[in-house]
């Protein structure tokens, strides 16, 4: 028969405890660190999105501009009583803070369209555009107009 030794047993039941001491320091450290991962991940999400949110608008504002020339292309030609007969270069137009458009017009062709006079005939003109906003935002749009004139007045 084994003999205990009152002193072995108090030993035996205060181990298990000496060996979590620490833990919940290192738990603390852990879970610190991974809320830390995650709000740097999230910070430079967020400054992901802004920068491509301010890029694609500023995209659509050089769009929106160059349509905005090409517009008033086609409203050159529509109040024109005569037809054009050579290029039309207009002059850089502002609009809305740092957006602008410039375009020109130019005849492409004349053709009588069937079934009338040799007196009306169908002018065809190349309208280009092209607006910016800001520094870096540049787009273009060109079209194809036709406008029928009676010739010889």
């Amino acid at each position: 028969m084994e003999t205990l030794n009152p002193g072995s047993q108090a030993q035996a039941s205060a181990r298990p405890h000496a060996d979590r001491e620490g833990f919940a320091l290192v738990a603390a450290l852990l879970v610190v660190l991974v809320l830390s991962v995650l709000a740097v991940g999230a910070a430079w999400l967020a400054t992901s999105e802004k920068k491509t949110t301010v890029a694609e608008s500023t995209h659509l504002r050089s769009v929106y501009s160059a349509d905005a020339g090409s517009e008033a292309g086609i409203n050159f030609i529509r109040t024109q009583d005569r037809p054009l007969l050579s290029t039309y270069q207009g002059a850089e137009t502002a609009l809305a803070g740092s957006q602008t458009y410039s375009q020109s017009t130019q005849v492409t062709g004349r053709r009588t369209p069937p079934g009338w006079t040799g007196q009306y005939q169908d002018f065809d003109y190349s309208v280009t555009s092209t607006g910016e906003a800001g520094a870096q935002g540049r787009a273009g749009v060109s079209l194809v107009v036709s406008r029928l004139y009676k010739t010889g007045y």
